[in-house]
Parts: structure tokens; C-alpha cells; sequence
């Protein structure tokens, strides 16, 4: 489990880091989308969540800073908008299992040329995810039995990921991204559950 006093260095970091950032570089502007999927993980984790990964989409835009004395070394904050939901059990209601969430990667990206027309990428950084809409945000709206007396607990509205990825840019116009983000902060506070995000998408340049 990541605790507050955590969590905010790992904020504050990331804001220095793109203080320094934005002050010596020059900036690239990406807008991406593409499918992505969550899965829920930990020694408290219920069944029904185990057994419910979302799938949906994302879109949104990152903005990359060029520092110029380090080569193919760039900081890459993004915001991004996330629809991922699941089908309930047979005879379950509500019928679907939905969230709506921003994410704001805060990604260190080191890009190397494979080709005149193609660029190579790997990133990785601090990612915290604010949901908006859905029902796995309300009380009392799932049963992780047939016991009605025993709600599911609602998922925090901010948690905290570290995301890993790799990126292939073609002719400075499109580029192609795998991600993988990796649960840090817990979903339930009163319990041990993380999520973990897979994506992959496109991008293009402006």
C-alpha cells in the first residue's frame, strides 16, 4: 500500500520535474487513443472483482517537452479520459459494471532513431487517476455474494499508478504505443485492492 506522505512526494516530484521541464524545452503536442483494460488484484481482493476485468477505450493528449542538453530525453504529462465496463453476472443488476475516469501520466520518455522515418520510444512514470462516473463509485450498488446484507465497498476516487510503455513513431507523424500501468495506491481503503491497466493505441503528432 502507497501511504498519503507517499503519494504526495511522488506528486510533488512529478511537479518539479515538469517545472524544470517546461523552463528548458521545446513542446510537442500528441493527441492518442485506442483500447484499454483493468484488472483487479490483492490479498483483499474480492472475487467479484477478481473475476471482472474492464474493458473499454481511452483519448486524450499529452504534451512533450524537449530538453536541450539531453538527446532523445523528454517529459511527457498527458491528460487522458477512460470508459472501461464489464457485463454482470446472469441475473445480477445493474447489468453493467462501469467506470469513467481523467488519468494524468506524469512519463519520462527516452526516444533513439531506428531509421530516418522511424522513431523508437520507452517511458515510464508516476500516474494518478481521478474517476468522475460510474457505478463501481456508489454505495451499495454490487454484492460480492447472495448475501444482500454484504455490499461491495465503492472504489476511491484518486488512486495512483506507475505506468510503463514503449512507443514507435513513423514519420514523425503517427506514433504507436503500448502501455502497462502498474497499481500503487488502494482502491477500497479499508482494504488491500489494486488495479492494474493494459492499453494500446495511436497517436498523432502536431
Amino acid at each position: 500500500m502507497i501511504d498519503v506522505r507517499k503519494f504526495k512526494i511522488i506528486l510533488a516530484l512529478a511537479a518539479l520535474f515538469s517545472c524544470g521541464a517546461v523552463a528548458s524545452a521545446q513542446a510537442e503536442w500528441n493527441a492518442n487513443f485506442g483500447y484499454a483494460t483493468t484488472s483487479f488484484r490483492g490479498t483483499e481482493c474480492s472475487s467479484f472483482l477478481s473475476s471482472h476485468p474492464l474493458h473499454g477505450f481511452y483519448a486524450g493528449v499529452t504534451h512533450e517537452f524537449y530538453f536541450s542538453a539531453l538527446a532523445g530525453l523528454t517529459f511527457e504529462p498527458g491528460l487522458y479520459y477512460y470508459y472501461q465496463s464489464a457485463q454482470n453476472d446472469a441475473n445480477m443488476t445493474p447489468k453493467f459494471i462501469r467506470m469513467h475516469y481523467m488519468s494524468v501520466p506524469f512519463n519520462v520518455k527516452y526516444s533513439f532513431e531506428l531509421s530516418p522515418s522511424l522513431m523508437a520510444s520507452f517511458y515510464s512514470g508516476p500516474v494518478v487517476n481521478f474517476g468522475i462516473l460510474g457505478n463501481l463509485y456508489q454505495d451499495n450498488t454490487f454484492h460480492t455474494n447472495v448475501n444482500l446484507e454484504d455490499p461491495m465497498h465503492r472504489l476511491t476516487r484518486v488512486n495512483a499508478q506507475w505506468d510503463f510503455g514503449l512507443a514507435v513513431t513513423l514519420a514523425g507523424a503517427v506514433q504507436l504505443r503500448v502501455g502497462y500501468a502498474l497499481g500503487l495506491s488502494r482502491l477500497i481503503t479499508e482494504q488491500n485492492v489494486y488495479n492494474n491497466s493494459f492499453s494500446v493505441g495511436a497517436g498523432f503528432l502536431f
